[in-house]
């Protein structure tokens, strides 16, 4: 470099920011290890992706930073001009270049190898620092200018932008802003995904997706008012936060920034309800985010080490289990998958783990539970094309809202085990047209033991069996002794052909004839006894059986009757009469046909060896038809049974909804409704008839087989002298015999089929967990109760972890005796939380303390013996009035029937009806007004004087007089009482001690009536609404 050249660059060095600051001596080290360079138009000077060897000053002319994306497209970063610096992103840490640099004009640089700048570092820590927030700086204005709309601002407003961002990290599930906050700092998310939504009621709706580069929060400060909506961080994320005052001082500073933040105004206020975009779809429809953290259409995000090395690419013999329910089909295909991994579990444990609703499963529910049952799971959305490479098993999601298990894939075929239809193999075709690319993949077992119930088995129906021993083992007895003595008939058929008819020795029938009537009437007595037996013990383990199954029904949260139709549920308590029928009766019979068909055969072998080995070589035939049944038969009841418990559902809507249907007109539609499910059950049902018949026609034929080969054979056994003709003749009963037994053994294989499917489906009675659990022995009595509630950090959810919030994180205090309203909009969660507090849901989160006791530790049938509950929609049972008021007291108490009837201003009405209190109210109260019901709803949540009362919408079937006369009624009542009343009529609730306003999950509002008034707030609004509604 020459002097001239050398001056040149000391002085560029000594105008540049960044590197002016340093000594004199450090500047002429490095203008001594310089280079000067020149640049034409259009010349990259650094590319992207090239090592960073050096740190560029630019001495003259203009050029301008570029950035290449994925699709090769360059994104225009920012201008350089002379005196600035470039080329320092990663410089220190012997990285690439991030971004490329083109010259713009023709250009001189000036350029500081990488190793100088490093020395410099090390010596000058203030440079370091300098070097990395330029860096830093840089970075950030690359990013803006990428990814954002700000790219659009004068290089002035976006230098002062980036000295106000003030960075920020928040993790996944985190709320960033809330719905009804006041306003706050707008937001710009430079990394991860974020999601807003609103909360209408009950309902989220979804308003905005948010990626790198999108801004939000603004609208708050715009309009001044609170936050409209909630944003929620999808996974972890990094924000760049601005200050409230800091948007005012760009706002007037600069026009542009003014114009820019107008322009999403008008976007926000034009915006439509959202749907999920595709790159959010992993992390939300349905999988976890933490599930599909790589590429979901790469090679490399469907086989992991370990599913290489520990799963074949076929699975030959694999676990099937049949679908209870309709919407079993995921749980049912999670415990096939973890039967194949060696961990035996009850459908129903799955079932629950995975949160199953009457609307299926969800694929996040499926990798929960799967993580819980001790499976290393994750969920992808996979490409077509990439399927054959996906690690088996795995479950698969199908049109129609379907689950099933893909457990072998070979060439162009696909094998599957569907929960609904059992084994199939499928062309590879067709499974990809069917499949929707949803995914749940099992690697490997989780490190650790996992304690998982054991599947119920028949082990619950043994007790009640064991309890009946003695009779069923002298009915065993009585019927192999009856058998036995059968035998006889062919033993002595022989003597008659072969003494009697061949020898003319007819003295011998004095003998036999008399012997065979004798044997005739014991077994026909031994018979009768026998039935009598079972006919006594059916009647018996029915009633036991019956009694336990209600128990333990009865028993179940409540969240177990949401999640199944009424018709399901009543055919499982249909199905325990079948299953003690097959277990006492034909159980008996079944094995009592093994042991006389192998009499038989063991009889045949003393007559000929060579006739007996020609019924032993039949007889596998009998076998494979045996496996045929269970094969076919068994999912075709499994079908029927579900078919039956879907149309039963239909029948129960019809007869309870009739006043609707009427009321719509809609018999044709219901009609023709419900003619196509019979249609569909009677398609189902011919199926399964003509398998029988068939099943049945393939015995019958086997039967004729060996008939025809026994007298073929026989016949040459016959003649040749190794068989006399009464030989035949016995050896041809004990054909018969045997014949007979061995299909009444296939019969009991047939029903067994039945009884497998009823079983499955009594086990979801037996197998789920109780409410409050199995062992209430560590519940505390509630023997009496004084009436302080509190509610700490309480949220209920239905569903699992993913299901939105109905009421969220509420705090709040009620003491004993007080008088308390809950309003709010439709959907605001009151209801819900009613139920929290009658201990008929479980809250998500928080707790519930009863005179500072906590609820989850209380007996609740205690507790809510001491909770007088009006539902919205009231049930009334097929009793008297007398019966439905004092419903629950074994021994009603006539005077407090009638005094709680007065308190509820029902007495007059009853009094007038011709049987008064006797009257029977008809099937869900069918025969009484909605009002009357309602006024007897009141009345027996009165009948035991509770010392916490609990009104929902108590009152709103009821005319303006009845509703006062209640009022005035119920203001003596709640002294010394706590008094919750929920409604949407406010002029029922003006003199509450508190009133507590929810909305959308949460308190918005609480105080007196003239406080709230006074707010002017939601309360204020909602009187207003009110009274316009009434003017």
């Amino acid at each position: 470099m020459t002097q001239a050249e050398a001056s040149a660059a000391l002085a560029a060095l000594q105008q540049n920011p960044l590197l002016g600051t340093l000594p004199r001596s450090h500047l002429l080290r490095l203008s001594e290890g310089c280079s000067i360079q020149d640049h034409a138009f259009g010349d990259y000077i650094v590319r992207q992706g090239e090592p960073a060897d050096a740190l560029y000053l630019l001495v003259s002319g203009r050029a301008r930073a570029l950035r290449s994306d994925a699709n090769g497209r360059e994104l225009a970063l920012g201008r350089l001009l002379p005196g600035e610096s470039f080329g320092e992103s990663a410089l220190v840490e012997d990285g690439v270049r991030q971004a490329s640099v083109r010259a713009s004009t023709s250009t001189q640089t000036l350029r500081l190898p990488r190793s100088y700048v490093v020395e410099l570092a090390q010596q000058w820590p203030e440079f370091a620092q300098s070097l990395a927030e330029l860096d830093k700086r840089r970075t950030l204005q690359a990013f803006l200018n990428a990814h954002s709309e700000f790219q659009r601002l004068a290089p002035g407003t976006l230098q002062r932008l980036l000295d106000l961002l003030e960075p920020i990290q928040q993790a996944a599930g985190t709320l960033i802003v809330r719905q009804g906050d006041p306003p706050g700092a707008m937001y710009i998310l430079q990394t991860g995904k974020a999601r807003a939504y609103r909360m209408d009621g009950a309902t989220r709706e979804q308003l905005a997706y948010y990626r790198p580069g999108d801004c939000f929060g603004e609208l708050s400060l715009l309009d001044e008012a609170p936050r409209a909506a909630t944003v929620e961080a999808v996974g972890d994320c990094t924000l760049l936060a601005l200050a409230p005052a800091a948007v005012d001082q760009l706002r007037s500073a600069d026009p542009a920034f003014e114009q820019l933040l107008q322009r999403r105004q008008a976007l926000h206020r034009s915006a439509q309800l959202a749907r999920v975009p595709l790159d959010f779809a992993n992390e939300l429809l349905p999988a976890d985010a933490r599930s599909s953290a790589t590429d979901p259409d790469s090679p490399s995000a469907l086989a992991s080490p370990d599913a290489a090395s520990g799963q074949a690419r076929r699975i030959r013999r694999f676990p099937f289990i049949a679908q209870i329910d309709e919407m079993d089909c995921g749980a049912t295909a999670l415990a096939m998958v973890c039967r194949h991994f060696g961990r035996r579990v009850s459908l129903s444990h799955v079932r629950d783990l995975c949160h199953t609703g009457t609307d299926g499963t969800s694929l996040r529910g499926l990798v929960a539970a799967a993580t819980e049952l001790g499976l290393a799971a994750r969920a992808l959305k996979v490409s077509a094309q990439h399927l054959p490479q996906m690690p088996l098993p795995a479950i698969c999601h199908v049109e129609g809202n379907h689950w099933l298990v893909v457990y072998r894939i070979e060439g162009e075929r696909v094998w599957v085990a569907d929960p609904a239809r059992g084994r199939q193999t499928l062309s590879l075709t067709e499974f990809r047209a069917r499949w929707t690319g949803y995914a749940a993949l099992f690697d490997k077992l989780l490190p650790g033991q996992v304690e998982l119930p054991p599947p119920a088995g028949l082990g619950w129906l043994w007790p009640f069996v064991r309890a009946h021993r003695g009779h069923l083992l002298l009915a065993g007895a009585l019927a192999v002794l009856a058998s036995t003595l059968g035998l006889l008939f062919p033993l002595l058929a022989q003597y008659v052909v072969d003494q009697v008819i061949v020898f003319q020795q007819l003295e011998l029938l004095q003998i036999i004839v008399p012997v065979m009537f004798a044997t005739l009437v014991f077994v026909l007595l031994a018979n009768l006894i026998q039935h009598y037996l079972l006919s006594h013990l059916a009647v018996r383990i029915d009633s036991s059986v019956l009694d336990f199954l209600t128990r333990r029904l009865l028993a179940m949260p409540l969240a177990y009757f949401r999640s199944r139709r009424t018709g399901d549920i009543q055919r499982r308590l249909d199905g325990a009469f079948h299953l003690r029928q097959f277990f006492v009766e034909h159980g008996i019979d079944g094995l009592l046909a093994v042991i006389q068909a192998l009499a038989c055969v063991l009889l045949m072998l003393l007559y000929s060896t060579r006739l007996a080995a020609l019924f032993l070589v039949i007889a596998p035939l009998y076998a494979g038809l045996m496996l045929v049944a269970r094969r076919v038969l068994r999912p075709l009841y499994a079908e029927l049974e579900a078919a039956y418990g879907r149309y039963a559902s239909h029948q129960i809507d019809a007869i309870k909804g009739i006043e609707a249907v009427k009321v719509a007109a809609a018999e044709g539609a219901f009609r023709d409704a419900m003619l196509a499910q019979f249609l569909d059950l009677s398609q189902r049902q011919f199926r399964g008839n003509f398998a029988i018949m068939a099943y049945h026609s393939g015995l019958q034929a086997v039967g004729l087989l060996a008939l025809l080969l026994f007298i073929w054979l026989g016949s040459h056994e016959v003649t040749a002298g190794r068989l006399s003709i009464g030989g035949f003749v016995a050896y041809n009963s004990l054909l018969v015999i045997a014949a007979s037994a061995i299909l009444r053994a296939l019969g009991s294989w047939d029903g067994w089929q039945i009884v497998r499917v009823l079983l499955d489906r009594l086990n979801d009675v037996v197998e789920p967990t109780p409410e409050q659990g199995h062992d209430r022995s560590q519940l505390r009595p509630v023997p009496t109760l004084e009436g302080q509630l509190e509610l700490r950090g309480v949220s209920l959810r239905y569903g699992g972890p993913e299901a939105p919030a109905i009421l969220s994180q509420l705090d709040l205090q009620i003491p004993a005796g007080s008088t308390v309203a809950i309003v709010g909009r439709s959907g605001c969660g009151k209801t819900s939380l009613a139920r929290l507090l009658a201990g008929l849901l479980p809250p998500s989160e928080g707790q519930i303390l009863f005179d500072r006791l906590d609820q989850a530790h209380l007996n609740h049938r205690q507790l809510r013996r001491h909770i007088g509950f009006v539902l919205q929609d009231s049930y009334l049972f097929d009793q008297s009035i007398a019966a439905n008021i004092a419903f629950g007291d074994p021994a009603p108490d006539a005077e407090r029937i009638c005094e709680a009837a007065r308190l509820a201003y029902a007495h007059e009405f009853i009094e007038r009806l011709p049987l008064g209190y006797q009257t029977r109210v008809g099937e869900t109260g069918v025969q009484l007004s909605g009002g009357q019901k309602q006024r007897i709803a009141i009345a027996r949540a009165l009948y035991h004087d509770p010392p916490i009362l609990i009104l929902d919408e108590a009152t709103s079937a009821l005319d303006a007089e009845s509703e006062r006369a209640i009022q005035r009624s119920l203001r003596s009542l709640t002294r010394n009482r706590t008094c919750l009343i929920i409604a949407h009529r406010l002029s029922t609730i003006r003199d509450a001690d508190r009133i507590i306003v929810l909305e959308g999950g949460r308190i918005a509002e609480q105080g007196r009536h003239e406080e709230l008034i006074d707010r002017r707030g939601l309360y204020f609004y909602l009187c207003g609404q009110q009274l316009e509604a009434a003017a």
